[in-house]
């Protein structure tokens, strides 16, 4: 510990300084062109954050699918597959047309948003140019929602989306490995809407407030809501509301960046979690795993074992946890004020489309 403290916690600052520098170089290369920002013909809508992970980036992704439906235009997902088995090879993806892939060769958000949305397209590479152009002649879709890209600065964005966590803002606003920050706090200034998400699980105020005053951001600030829509047993062959569990003892399994917001959110509607269980983001899981879950259902005796969305995508092709985990299933409910932002950008973009035809 001490020597944790004396030598690896400063050096650890010195390779985020460093970092920090690379970050802005290249943040200024693309300023000046010295690398290319690519256009497409299709509106593009990116959704990112400047902390790694657990920011809910593809619950929003969810969430602008549904919306973009509701208005009859035709959407495409890009994302990276982070973590994906196969990541040299970009992939296509449309739940109605082909359910059999695995999960860990597409990655397990991507594999969600699909299975979420099974009419949608959903393609996974790690140049979104190249998949926006595949989606482009594929599916000529009438928008294009990039999960994960607010540093994929390669391509034009026509809405700029930064989430930032209401539980961990923006943690102890150091750049990696000595912060959470992928980039400095300044750059929000490329964004042209700043979400806080999971507002509901803690006070958004403090956020706000070093939005507002410290920051001095100047674009409209959007409070959403991370609720529970119900429960689905692992094999789907059962279904749970909020009213059932109430009071009951639960234990709780998840792989997410984290995993306290999902322990939060279920304390708030008056559960007992006897336990919690915590693999590392986007875990590839394996039968020492099932075990391990097994293992602590029999010792702990809970109610019930809940897991989320993403975890559930990988834990299905285990047969002998059907009937034993459950799955907690979420929907974003936006400020007031959302509605009259997205209509406004819809007025303005595709009206300008059309005149441009």
């Amino acid at each position: 510990m001490i020597f944790s403290n004396k030598f690896v916690k400063p050096l650890l600052f010195l390779i985020s300084l460093v970092f920090k520098t690379f970050v802005l170089f290249r943040i200024h290369a693309y300023k000046k062109a010295w690398l290319k920002t690519n256009r497409v013909k299709t509106p593009v809508i990116s959704v990112g954050n400047l902390t790694v992970g657990g920011t809910g980036k593809t619950p929003v992704v969810d969430f602008l699918v549904r919306e973009f439906q509701r208005v009859q235009k035709y959407p495409a997902i890009l994302s990276r597959g982070y973590k994906r088995k196969n990541a040299a090879i970009q992939q296509r993806f449309r739940f109605c047309e082909d359910n059999t892939i695995d999960p860990a060769f597409f990655g397990d958000e991507p594999y969600l948003l699909a299975m979420r949305n099974p009419e949608v397209p959903v393609y996974v590479g790690s140049s979104r140019t190249i998949t926006a152009h595949s989606a482009e002649e594929n599916d000529n879709p009438d928008v294009l929602i990039l999960d994960d890209a607010y540093q994929h600065l390669s391509i034009h964005r026509d809405l700029n989306l930064l989430l930032i966590d209401a539980v961990q803002g923006f943690g102890n606003r150091h750049l990696l490995p000595y912060g959470a920050l992928r980039e400095p706090e300044n750059q929000w200034k490329r964004a042209d809407a700043i979400i806080i998400t999971k507002s509901n699980l803690a006070s958004s105020d403090s956020v706000m407030q070093m939005l507002q005053h410290e920051l001095k951001v100047s674009c409209p600030i959007f409070n959403f809501n991370y609720e529970v829509q119900g429960l689905t047993r692992l094999d789907g062959k059962a279904h749970l509301n909020l009213k059932e569990i109430k009071n009951k003892r639960l234990l709780l399994t998840s792989g997410i960046a984290q995993p306290k917001g999902f322990e939060r959110l279920l304390e708030q509607h008056g559960v007992e979690i006897t336990g919690t269980i915590e693999f590392p983001d986007h875990h590839d899981y394996h039968g020492e795993d099932v075990q391990k879950i097994l293992n602590h259902q029999k010792s702990l005796q809970p109610e019930y074992v809940l897991t989320t969305e993403k975890d559930a995508v990988k834990l299905k092709i285990f047969p002998e946890l059907h009937e034993h985990i459950w799955i907690l299933e979420m929907e974003i409910i936006p400020d007031y004020y959302w509605n009259d932002f997205f209509a406004e950008f819809l007025c303005t973009k595709f009206e300008s489309l059309k005149n441009e035809k």
